[in-house]
């Protein structure tokens, strides 16, 4: 009987020894990838947003009318850059039109010489009124930034209630 208890006590030790050993490499196995889940869960939370509270309807509301607001500002600078544009072509138009008129122009003629200060005095009116109207649209521009900043600022990537959105969009 001693034969064989001792006879098996050095593969019982080793079995229990490769048990032990293979228990450790497991935990260090998991140590391992729970300290990896945490740093990634570590790097997602400092990329993402912070999390802000839901606006209020109230808010929401104020939202939508600054959204409306930034709409219809763009809209209108829109029209006046359009106008303006169109009129910077007609006076370079009337520009190089005018350039070709001098050059075959009568000097000595005084009826052709006033028709050519008069289309010279047109076109000085028309750059006046190009460059209130360049000012009224650089007025509004900065308009619009100013209103894009503070949507930006006070709503844009806010979270809002779906329920809330209902209710302010059915009150209109």
């Amino acid at each position: 009987m001693t034969g064989f208890a001792t006879g098996n006590l050095p593969v019982m030790a080793t079995t229990t020894i490769a048990r032990h050993r293979l228990a450790l490499c497991l935990v260090a196995g998991l140590l391992a990838a729970g300290a990896a889940q945490a740093a990634d869960a570590t790097r997602a939370a400092a990329s993402a947003p912070p999390r802000t509270p839901l606006l209020t309807q109230a808010q929401l509301k104020d939202c939508m009318a600054q959204k409306e607001r930034l709409h219809a500002q763009t809209d209108d600078a829109l029209k006046d850059k359009a106008s303006v544009e169109a009129d910077k072509a007609e006076i370079t138009s009337s520009g190089a039109s005018l350039g070709a008129q001098v050059a075959s122009l009568d000097k000595t003629n005084a009826e052709q010489v006033d028709a050519y200060n008069a289309k010279v005095e047109a076109r000085d009116k028309l750059i006046q009124s190009y460059q209130a109207k360049v000012d009224a649209y650089n007025v509004k521009a900065e308009q619009v930034h100013a209103t894009k900043d503070n949507y930006e600022k006070t709503c844009e990537l806010r979270r809002y209630d779906e329920r809330d959105l209902n209710d302010v969009k059915r009150k209109k």
